[in-house]
């Protein structure tokens, strides 16, 4: 929540295996997010929907003061 008062940043989610499967700069920006789907790595082809399972993302972003902050955690993907 919050980090599109924060525009200059980046994510990364990758899967179990530490493939990189999203990533982006200005994430929450002029409707960029992530909606699942491949962006064509090592293993998936490109808009292919991702599978089911725990994902895990690194998010770094600047504040106003140029005090570079990181978080990170995972989700989990569901489809129905």
């Amino acid at each position: 929540t919050g980090l599109d008062n924060y525009p200059n940043n980046t994510l990364e989610i990758y899967n179990r295996w530490g493939v990189l499967v999203y990533e982006t700069k200005r994430y929450g920006q002029s409707g960029n997010y992530f909606n699942g789907i491949s962006e064509g790595r090592v293993t998936m082809n490109q808009g292919a929907n991702l599978p089911d399972g725990t994902y895990f993302y690194f998010i770094k972003y600047t504040t106003e003061s140029g005090e570079v902050k990181e978080l990170s955690g995972y989700l989990y993907l569901t489809r129905n």
